[in-house]
């Protein structure tokens, strides 16, 4: 009887291992037409390195939790790298669409991005309102070689 048991639960496992692939995979294609246009606005419109354009992207979660000064000392950190080119690499994070099933909706990619001054990598978490995408959060770092 516990080997039945082991095989339904094991079964059971696979099948929804199965479905949050299958979901993963389904979201991936569907936001890839929509979500990484708008990444790529984003990191350029955000790559002038001013107040206004980042926050005017950021969803109203990360601007409750960014004081002024820290807004002054991560721009000031991102500035070096200068105006944004184009998008060399853009992976979709399946993990981050599965903790979406069950809170909030966010789509989170990591990359590569060509920027004036070389090559860096992002990371970036969006939420989708209204038909636009908001940046919950975003992190910049110089790429390894």
């Amino acid at each position: 009887m516990q080997t039945q048991t082991l095989r339904i639960i094991t079964a059971a496992l696979v099948i929804v291992f199965i479905m949050l692939y299958m979901h993963t995979n389904s979201e991936q294609r569907f936001y890839s037409k929509t979500a990484e246009p708008a990444v790529a606005q984003i990191l350029a419109e955000i790559s002038t390195w001013q107040e206004e354009p980042l926050i005017r992207h950021l969803a109203p979660e990360a601007r409750e939790t960014i004081t002024d000064e820290q807004l002054k000392q991560l721009l000031d950190r991102y500035r070096e790298f200068g105006w944004f080119y184009s998008i060399n690499e853009l992976n979709f994070s399946r993990t981050a669409s599965v903790f979406s099933l069950f809170g909030d909706k966010r789509i989170n990619y990591s990359g590569v991005a060509d920027y004036s001054t070389g090559p860096v990598s992002l990371n970036i978490t969006l939420i989708e309102r209204g038909g636009y995408f908001l940046v919950y959060n975003f992190s910049l770092a110089r790429a390894e070689d």
